[in-house]
Parts: C-alpha cells; sequence; structure tokens
C-alpha cells in the first residue's frame, strides 16, 4: 500500500469514527436550565412583556435500559425540542417586537405573554416516550393549548407512530377508534347535540392528525388539542387504542 493510499485508508477511519462519536453522542443546542427540587430541569424567562416557564427531564431511563448513546441522544432531542418551543412562541408572539400600542395594552391590564410547558413520562418494554402540556398566550382571544410528544425506542431514536405498524391500515384503524371516542367524550361533556359541531377532518384517517402520541404499557395514547376535532370551549381529547386490539399490524417488537 503506497503513502497515497495508507492516507485515504486512515481518513476514512477517522470520518467513520468521528461519524460513530457523534451519533453516540450528539450535541444538545444551548439551553439554560435550573435543575429543581422535582429533579427535573427548569428553563426560565421573564422579560418585561413576557413570560417562559418550561420544565423537563433531567435524565431518562434509557441511561439504565437503553443501548450505548440512546441517554445522550434521547436527552439532545428532549433539550432541542424544549429550545424549539420557546422559539416557536417568540415567533407567534413576536415578543422582541411588539407595537408601543400592544406594549401599553400589557401594561394596562398588568398583563404579559406566557408560555408554559410542563411534561408527563410514560414507559413501555420497549419505548419511552413523553408528552409535553403547552399553554401559550401570545394575546389573541384566548390562550393556546396544545400537545407535543417525543417517543424513543431503546437506542434513543424518535418513534413515529406509523413506525410501530406493518402498514398504513393503521390509520383508518385509528380514525375508527378516535370518531368514536371522541364523539362519546363530546356528548359526555355538552350533550347529545354538540356532536353536530363536530370537526370529522380533525380525526380522519391522516397522520398529522394523530401525530401527538405515547405508547403507555398495554396501550396507546393520542392527545388532540382544542380546534382539531371540535370547537376551542369544548377542550382536548385523549384516544386510546388497546395495543390488543390492533395487534395483527403491530411490528413484533410493540407487542
Amino acid at each position: 500500500m503506497n503513502r497515497r493510499t495508507l492516507l485515504i485508508v486512515l481518513a476514512i477511519l477517522v470520518i467513520v469514527g468521528l461519524g460513530y462519536y457523534f451519533y453516540s453522542n450528539p450535541i444538545a443546542p444551548a439551553f439554560s436550565y435550573t435543575v429543581i427540587e422535582t429533579g427535573d430541569r427548569q428553563h426560565r424567562e421573564n422579560e418585561e412583556f413576557y413570560t417562559v416557564q418550561i420544565n423537563y427531564p433531567d435524565k431518562t431511563p434509557l441511561a439504565e435500559r437503553g443501548s450505548g448513546g440512546a441517554e445522550n441522544r434521547a436527552m439532545a432531542t428532549i433539550t432541542r425540542t424544549a429550545a424549539d418551543l420557546v422559539g416557536q412562541f417568540k415567533e407567534v408572539g413576536n415578543v422582541n417586537n411588539l407595537s408601543q400600542e400592544e406594549k401599553d395594552r400589557l401594561t394596562q391590564a398588568n398583563q404579559k405573554y406566557s408560555l408554559n410547558v410542563g411534561y408527563k413520562p410514560y414507559s413501555s418494554g420497549n419505548y419511552v416516550s413523553y408528552e409535553f402540556d403547552i399553554f401559550m398566550d401570545t394575546g389573541g382571544a384566548h390562550p393556546n393549548n396544545l400537545f407535543k410528544t417525543l417517543v424513543f425506542d431503546l437506542n434513543g431514536n424518535t418513534v413515529e407512530l406509523g413506525d410501530l405498524f406493518t402498514n398504513s391500515s393503521y390509520l383508518e384503524r385509528i380514525s375508527q377508534m378516535a370518531q368514536t371516542q371522541v364523539r362519546d367524550q363530546l356528548i359526555a361533556r355538552a350533550g347529545e347535540a354538540s356532536v353536530e359541531s363536530l370537526i370529522n377532518e380533525g380525526i380522519a384517517p391522516r397522520a398529522e392528525n394523530f401525530a401527538n402520541f405515547v405508547v403507555d404499557s398495554d396501550r396507546l395514547r393520542i392527545f388532540i388539542p382544542p380546534y382539531q376535532a371540535a370547537p376551542y370551549a369544548a377542550g382536548s381529547f385523549e384516544v386510546q387504542v388497546p395495543l390488543v386490539d390492533v395487534k395483527d399490524i403491530l411490528k413484533p417488537e410493540v407487542k
């Protein structure tokens, strides 16, 4: 092997080695936080016209359960998600470029735009999931209540709902369950006549309608925010899908 060939081989080995290192040890974005009494990380901002408080995990069960690098990958994703939520809030609220009229309104009302995010963990055999509850007030007619979920496999990689199934028929099956469960929840809250306000497009068999999900032991929990399937006043909905009811189209690692 001549010198030139040797240098090329060494360069390739270095590139491959670095790629594996950064895959195993991804770098999370710079995002200030303190660890609070509950053991969570908390990012806070308290400015003249807006406040932010977002709690997220300081560690995940993947530190013990996952493969090498799984914890680092998951925590990098969680941190990036938290940072993105703050960035989206600031962009939607235009908090750094408020008009003088809006500043005066907020001052007179003793109000501030706000973002508050909490979370709930879920676990099952091969997955670790988090559901983030998002409260965002940017001066509109009412605040927005949203969901964001993250599901990780034991390698710390993110999992989409479709990754759990062998084919796309899962969308029709879940949509049918959503139609029944959302309808029942709506009637329980507002009476039989409220069914007329059901927004069927929000629970139609499309992947984006069921993107916010977690794997919780023996079932999937799917979170549907206000406005998606019914008017804002009806609130949010949760659709539960027992794994046994879709076991014929689940991938083996999910069962």
